[in-house]
């Protein structure tokens, strides 16, 4: 079984509105994804992909996820980003990944 790790970064486009500025936090979140990816997902049944927050905006909103950045393992909101937890987990994130590949 893969396990699908996504990341909904703050960009895209919906309708007549479009994202034109960078996200900080997004871009560190995705470096510290496609690292965990090399090292504690080596060689796992593991996936990880980055998709644009405002093309996928209802997804979102419908797993109680609407602030970018975003990670969802499987579909489910693990975390998102807000001014009290703007670091995501890492070993939390590496302990449920792992334990849903085994």
């Amino acid at each position: 079984m893969t396990i699908q790790i996504t990341q909904y970064k703050w960009a895209g486009k919906l309708g007549h509105f479009k994202i034109k500025t960078n996200c900080e936090d997004c871009d560190l979140t995705t470096t510290t994804l496609k690292s965990m990816m090399q090292k504690e997902f080596k060689d796992k049944n593991i996936t990880f992909e980055v998709k644009p927050w405002l093309n996928h905006l209802f997804y979102c909103i419908f797993r109680l996820a609407w602030h970018a950045p975003i990670i969802m393992i499987d579909g489910k909101k693990f975390w998102q980003f807000s001014h009290k937890n703007h670091i995501f987990n890492k070993e939390k994130l590496t302990k449920i990944v792992l334990k849903k590949v085994k």
